[in-house]
């Protein structure tokens, strides 16, 4: 046989092999975080079939507590565990503080100044935290008003009798 059949049949087969390494190199360099994939201890997710649509459109119906009134989402995360989702100051760690929290309700805190109220939020008094870094400017003034909505306890029944709350020990 002729060297040079070998030699073109070498160059052919190296230039093959070149190509083909290239593209099975070329296919695997993809980044594993853009495939499908799923946390520890999560089954994998059941894609709905293709050209699949719901009956009922219910992004229409859902509207939160959050974007309804701001004031008391902000209330039942920050305020209520201490005053109370009624703002009686009967919240479920009420009896464990060394001061009862005020019952917001109350005539006395109604009649005090937006300013005041707002104050209080920021700065925080007796054993209740300051909001100042926790809430926005805007997210206080939507406290403030959320307060300033709550029922009259004389217009209502469920006024809290004095000594209402039992004070809890810690241990």
């Amino acid at each position: 046989m002729n060297p040079q059949i070998f030699s073109r049949i070498g160059t052919q087969l190296s230039l093959y092999t070149g190509i083909i390494l290239g593209v099975l190199v070329w296919g695997c360099s993809e980044d594993m975080r853009e495939q499908p994939s799923f946390s520890y201890q999560e089954s994998p997710r059941r894609h709905s079939p293709q050209g699949s649509v719901p009956q009922v459109d219910l992004t229409a119906f859902r509207t939160s507590l959050r974007q309804h009134d701001p004031g008391a989402y902000l209330f039942s995360i920050n305020c209520a565990h201490c005053h109370g989702p009624e703002g009686m100051g009967d919240g479920p760690v009420a009896g464990y503080l060394p001061e009862l929290p005020a019952n917001l309700q109350a005539p006395a805190v109604q009649k005090k100044a937006d300013d005041v109220l707002y104050g209080i939020v920021t700065d925080g008094k007796d054993v209740m935290p300051a909001f100042e870094k926790l809430l926005t400017h805007e997210e206080r003034r939507d406290l403030v008003s959320f307060i300033r909505s709550l029922p009259d306890p004389r217009q209502s029944s469920n006024q809290r009798p004095p000594g209402s709350v039992q004070k809890k020990g810690m241990f």
